[in-house]
């Protein structure tokens, strides 16, 4: 099954997007980016189990800005 992980621009934001999404009802993770570019912020990433539109949702409403998606396979 195909892993996915949430970009956001900072460190603080994926605290708080993770702390947010657990509040929630989610089982959510900070983790490295394996695979980051320039310009993607600060390298880690929102691993949320089963990771849906809610999600995004639930993180934008609060004013966290989404980086977009990083495919992380087998990594977790």
């Amino acid at each position: 099954m195909s892993k996915k992980g949430i970009k956001v621009g900072s460190v603080t934001l994926a605290m708080k997007g993770r702390d947010l999404l657990q509040k929630n009802g989610y089982k959510a993770y900070l983790t490295r980016n394996p695979k980051p570019t320039d310009g993607e912020g600060c390298g880690y990433l929102i691993y949320v189990n089963n990771l849906d539109e809610r999600c995004f949702k639930i993180l934008q409403k609060n004013g966290i800005r989404i980086m977009g998606t990083v495919d992380l396979g087998d990594s977790l």
